[in-house]
């Protein structure tokens, strides 16, 4: 029997530049959306959580359910006008766009349109719409819904996501908050500018009670949302607990903070970390959130790991970036090149800078010179120290100055280390949950360890050996999982080579811009326009909601 054998050649990965290099951020990820669920990093206005149900909602009422390229063309038409209509808002008032239009699906391609259609041009919605368009204002056909609000509202219980032949508003949750949006909109003029595909200024200007800033004045919806949020019904469970009481400390932040500090996610995260307002005053807080406080610390804690681990990686890249070829140095293991880069000048004079011969020896001296942890705008802090390694890092500082900040983050880390405490605390997160993220709080305690009996050197040539194989551990993973390529080192018969551009240590999101912008929306947050920073209070409607968080 003769086989009939054919060569051909196999296609490589598609190469993208990925996130997550080093499986650093994904505990963070697991942490924060256990602290803020029902809330994430693409949810921005509070308003749509309502305006999405009544628009599929007003839809059904007006026309047959079975034309589905009308009802997406008119999806779209409606997903534009509720940009348009804040934009405009904000500029016949207080051009305030923290109000108004910022965050709205489409904003940068509509503001454009907006513009010409204020200098007196015609304003066609299906310019924006249609796929083809070169002014397209979202490729998604759904909008803003399926690419941001879809999978949340499906989770609140709002709307069906597998509905067909499109996504519904529930009958228990999504439609009577859809109703309570109709009774306070002009909906029939909504829909007017909808089916002509056209709008005036005339046509935004009549519509701007539906405007993003104008939740507060429709009561019932407005209530309805901020039920949702801080689960006065007790409809989520444990995460209707829990997202109350992280938007129950954001509340109680802004009434500690003193003048002149205004609410930022830098400030959050300091004072969660350390439990510390500025001045080194202690953050107080109720009981009832003070396991929240802790498990938004845990956050903290695994972020500044992950930077620093983060640029650790980077900078062993940046060495292995291609050279001239006369002095290109030739690496056969990740191993081989770690121990030369720790003997190189960079790790001798970091050694030096630290007074760290000895791992063991630095770490017991920095206990005692540490700064406390309350101490958080002191420059020795690892909150500090974190700050200036990011800067560092985006001006492109050598190598000595970089490695010698993330070290003092590790550093510091191991030293706030309590060992009679589980590294994740109260944050519901397994052992086969960090499986796959060799690089966490728990693996980090166990390397410590290890790190305490080495030379500095030694300390040196672990921790990039650790990174490293820990990038292509994961890239192998991401690779298996979605056929695509995220490798930033491969082996090769010149030895070990970088891919691509090398990525810059980057910070998790942890959804609170998105949850203060919600806070603003529903009225539980407001400007101070008498201070110079017009500094963020709470309302009188904000005060409440915390009290009642805190219970």
């Amino acid at each position: 029997m003769v086989m009939k054998v054919e060569t051909a050649w196999v296609s490589p990965p598609q190469a993208i530049g990925g996130l997550d290099h080093l499986g650093t951020q994904a505990p963070c990820v697991l942490i924060y959306s256990q602290l803020l669920p029902g809330i994430t990093n693409v949810t921005d206005r509070a308003r749509y959580y309502s305006f999405y149900p009544w628009l599929i909602w007003s839809f059904d009422q007006r026309y047959a359910k079975d034309d589905e390229a009308r009802f997406v063309e008119f999806f779209r038409r409606a997903d534009c006008l509720f940009t348009l209509l804040s934009e405009r808002h904000a500029r016949n008032t207080d051009r305030d766009n923290e109000r108004h239009g910022v965050a709205m699906v489409g904003r940068v391609q509509l503001t454009q349109a907006l513009d010409r259609l204020e200098a007196g041009e015609y304003l066609n919605l299906s310019q924006y719409t249609s796929q083809e368009s070169p002014l397209r204002y979202f490729k998604n056909p759904m909008g803003g819904l399926s690419q941001y609000y879809a999978g949340t509202l499906s989770d609140l219980k709002l709307m069906d996501a597998s509905a067909k032949p499109w996504i519904k508003y529930t009958k228990e949750l999504g439609a009577p908050l859809a109703e309570q949006v109709d009774s306070n909109i002009q909906a029939d003029r909504f829909w007017k500018v909808v089916e002509s595909g056209t709008a005036t200024c005339d046509d935004l200007d009549a519509l701007s009670e539906l405007c993003a800033c104008q939740l507060s004045h429709s009561v019932g919806e407005c209530k309805t949302l901020v039920d949702l949020y801080f689960d006065r019904n007790d409809s989520y469970e444990q995460e209707g607990v829990q997202r109350r009481r992280s938007l129950g400390l954001i509340l109680n932040l802004t009434r500690s903070l003193p003048d002149g500090h205004d609410l930022t996610e830098s400030m959050f995260r300091a004072c969660t970390y350390s439990g510390a307002l500025p001045g080194e005053t202690p953050w107080t807080v109720p009981e009832s959130l003070q396991p929240t406080l802790a498990c938004w610390g845990i956050y903290q804690r695994n972020d500044l790991l992950s930077i620093a681990c983060q640029a650790v990686l980077g900078l062993a890249l940046r060495e292995l970036e291609p050279q001239a070829a006369a002095s290109r140095m030739a690496y056969g293991s990740v191993e081989s090149f770690a121990e030369a880069f720790s003997n190189g000048a960079a790790v001798t004079a970091v050694a030096q800078d630290l007074d760290a011969n000895k791992v063991g020896d630095f770490l017991d001296q920095l206990v005692v010179s540490m700064p406390p942890l309350a101490s958080w705008e002191n420059d020795a802090h690892e909150i500090q120290l974190a700050l200036r390694m990011m800067a560092s890092w985006s001006r492109g500082d050598d190598t000595r100055t970089i490695l010698q900040l993330a070290v003092s983050v590790l550093a510091l880390l191991a030293c706030r280390d309590v060992p009679s405490q589980t590294p994740y605390g109260g944050v519901a997160i397994s052992p086969e949950a960090l499986a796959d993220y060799p690089i966490n709080l728990a693996s980090f305690r166990v390397r410590v360890e290890a790190w305490k009996l080495m030379s500095f050197s030694a300390f040196t040539a672990d921790l990039v050996t650790w990174c490293l194989n820990t990038h292509l551990r994961v890239a192998l993973r991401k690779l298996r999982y979605t056929g695509r390529s995220t490798f930033h080192l491969r082996p090769s018969e010149r030895g070990l080579e970088v891919v691509g551009e090398i990525p810059p240590p980057a910070n998790t999101t942890p959804r609170f811009r998105q949850a203060v912008q919600i806070l603003r929306d529903v009225g539980a947050l407001t400007r101070d326009s008498s201070k110079s920073n017009r500094q963020t209070r709470l309302s009188d409607t904000g005060a409440a909601l915390m009290e009642a968080s805190s219970a």
